[in-house]
């Protein structure tokens, strides 16, 4: 009987800002609306065996959390949210951050950026008594660093800003950049993850032809990444040798940039995977 150990891992990255100043947007509590909000992660390459230097979108992430804005206590306000893979229906790690309270200027956000990463073992054993992998107990590691974001918000009351929604939705964006040097851990966790297709407002239902069941139909928007540029005249086939270097990752740094609807937290929170 043969046995063999791989590593499960992972990962989600959660991110707990404080508002400094005071801002001047649409106050309150607003929850994250999972299904209608991304995080797009972009990291540097280069095509054409390294003579040309490219962005290269890694993929995009779901992302959940809550937002609390407070035009008289400027403490009060902060951001948390968690971006982690789109193939599972909610953050797969819980990750309270701690809030700092810095004076900065508006809507410019500073806070922890924790990367939080489960390591698991996972053994097989080939023979007659295989009886299915065996799990072994999680192993958390933690990580932080200090991080900043700039959300653009509509000013309080107008609802002619692209970033306000008719709807009673909010919706904003903000970005970051980390250099691998500051947060390698980080850079690293999110090359190695592998980031499927991001569907947002999915909506499934079961077709069927008379008592054979078909499959189901599916409507939403698609986010997916192009990937890395291929070898002009290169093939794909059983005969199709080993990938080239044409295009190669760097990873020198990451861009990470989250598109956010944002709705009152009064509102029943909807399924992230729906």
């Amino acid at each position: 009987m043969m046995k063999y150990t791989v590593l499960l891992t992972s990962f989600a990255v959660a991110l707990s800002l404080a508002i400094p100043g005071k801002p001047v947007v649409p106050v309150g509590a607003w929850q994250v609306d999972a299904r209608h909000s991304d995080a797009q992660l972009v990291t540097d390459a280069t095509t054409n065996y390294g003579k040309t230097k490219i962005n290269f979108t890694l993929g995009n992430a779901r992302v959940a959390g809550r937002v609390k804005l407070d035009n008289n206590d400027p403490a009060k306000s902060s951001f948390d949210f968690t971006m982690y893979p789109a193939n599972s229906a909610a953050p797969a790690i819980g990750e309270d951050g701690k809030v700092r309270s810095q004076w900065l200027a508006n809507l410019r956000t500073t806070g922890d950026l924790v990367l939080t990463r489960v390591d698991r073992n996972v053994e097989f054993a080939s023979g007659e008594a295989y009886a299915g992998p065996v799990y072994g107990p999680p192993m958390i590691h933690r990580l932080s660093r200090e991080a900043t974001f700039v959300f653009n918000f509509p000013a309080a009351g107008d609802t002619g800003q692209k970033s306000s929604s008719s709807d009673g939705k909010l919706l904003t964006s903000g970005s970051t950049n980390v250099i691998t040097e500051d947060f390698p851990q980080l850079v690293k966790a999110v090359l190695a993850t592998y980031w499927p297709p991001v569907v947002q407002d999915a909506n499934c239902q079961p077709s069927s032809t008379g008592e054979d069941v078909s499959g189901n139909n599916c409507t939403g928007s698609f986010l997916d990444t192009p990937g890395l540029p291929e070898e002009p005249g290169a093939t794909t086939g059983e005969d199709y040798p080993a990938r080239s270097n044409f295009s190669e990752v760097v990873g020198n740094h990451l861009s990470i940039s989250v598109h956010l609807r944002l709705k009152p937290a009064a509102e029943k929170q909807a399924d992230a995977g729906n």
